[in-house]
Formats: C-alpha cells, sequence, structure tokens
C-alpha cells in the first residue's frame, strides 16, 4: 500500500530521516494517525484508529524489491491480529505456497483460529466463497464483528481504504468491496492520541506539533 496522504490536510512533515506522521478527526468519532517509515528493507505505513467499532492498529509493508506486501489489522479491544500476505513471485521460498504456480499470486491468510494459503486467483474462482468462509474462520466471533463494523469507516481516506480491496475485500467483498468516497478529515494534532496506542512522539515531534497548532494572535 503506497501513502496517499489523502486523509486531507496537505503534504507530510518530516519526522526524522524518511518517516512522517498526521493526525485527522472527523465529526462521527472517528480518529486516526498515519505513519510512514521508508527504509532500505521498503515502505511501512501504520494506521492507529479510535472510532464507534474500536481501536485498531493497521500495518502494510512492502519489501523494497515489490516481491512481498503485507497488511495486517490488530484490534487492541481483543488483542487480536487478522492478517494478509501476498507474495507476487518467489512463492517457491514459502512452504504454504508450493503449490501455487506462477503468474498467479500466493496469498496467506492468518489470525487466532489459524492461516491458510491459496492463489490469489482462488478467491475469484468457481470456488470463491468456499475460501472466503475458510478465510472468515481464521479470526474470532468478536474479531468479524469488530471489522465489519469498520467498513463503513474506511472509506474516510486514502490510505484506510487502502485495506480493502485486495485484504479485507477478499474475505469479505459485500461489506468492504463498493465504491470508495473520500471524506477528508480535519487536521489535529497527534502526541496525546498517539501516546495511548504506546507510539509517542519524540522531542522534536512535539515542538513541531506545538509550533504548527499554536493559536494565532489577532
Amino acid at each position: 500500500m503506497a501513502l496517499l496522504a489523502a486523509s486531507g490536510g496537505g503534504a507530510a512533515e518530516p519526522v526524522g530521516g524518511a518517516s512522517s506522521r498526521w493526525h485527522f478527526r472527523w465529526p462521527d468519532g472517528l480518529e486516526l494517525t498515519v505513519l510512514f517509515r521508508r527504509s532500505a528493507a521498503g515502505d511501512e505505513t501504520r494506521l492507529l484508529v479510535a472510532s464507534p467499532a474500536g481501536r485498531f492498529e493497521l500495518v502494510s509493508a512492502q519489501d523494497a524489491a515489490s516481491r512481498t506486501s503485507e497488511e495486517s489489522v490488530r484490534s487492541l479491544d481483543e488483542n487480536e491480529v487478522f492478517s494478509r500476505r501476498l507474495l507476487f513471485s518467489g512463492t517457491e521460498d514459502v512452504a504454504a505456497c508450493s503449490g501455487v504456480k506462477a503468474p498467479d499470486a500466493c496469498v496467506v491468510f492468518s489470525g487466532k483460529n489459524g492461516s491458510l494459503a491459496t492463489g490469489f486467483s482462488a478467491f475469484s474462482g468457481r470456488d470463491a466463497a468456499a475460501w472466503r468462509r475458510r478465510a472468515s474462520d481464521l479470526a474470532s466471533e468478536a474479531m468479524r464483528r469488530r471489522l465489519l463494523a469498520l467498513a463503513p469507516l474506511s472509506t474516510r481516506s486514502a490510505e484506510f481504504a487502502a485495506y480493502r480491496s485486495d485484504f479485507l475485500g477478499l474475505v469479505w467483498p459485500a461489506v468492504f468491496g463498493g465504491k470508495i468516497s473520500i471524506v477528508p478529515g480535519t487536521r489535529a494534532p497527534a502526541c496525546s492520541f498517539d501516546a495511548g496506542f504506546g507510539v509517542p512522539c519524540s522531542e522534536a515531534e512535539r515542538a513541531r506539533e506545538g509550533r504548527r497548532f499554536a493559536p494565532r494572535e489577532p
């Protein structure tokens, strides 16, 4: 998932090196922070989300060679993770993907109740419904409820919506499919919010935030 910076509020501010942090709020109680980090290993985008559906941490990572993509959703309420790994090439390096033949990609879902691997095309083939049921059953019932409740909110920002098409939408297409209509949020301070997720700001970030959101003199 590429960082799209479409939640509203314009370009990112550098945090140090090739990292960025910015935070948005919506009137219906949704808040999220976008954390982006680029390194020699690849890109990572992390979303810290507080919403009426619960509190979540979503992580998307791609390796520098664009061979693999991994996305996960962790519910802080259940402390449970549901994830999807997509291997575009080199599937012979992963035992679970040994039966997937090129040019098909291998998709690996993991959750509290185990994992499964198959070709990406299986989710649009004749047995797609059965594969969706198997993938859905990897998450606990409580986690499935959380994820489905999160679906209407996941169209608000481009970073959030990127988890739909080739991750959550593979498993629950009726809920995570369809048209995406971005609703820009309002830029807001991040540091207090992020500290509650165990991702505190540095001293430099707090100073930068203080300058950005300082009351303007009349």
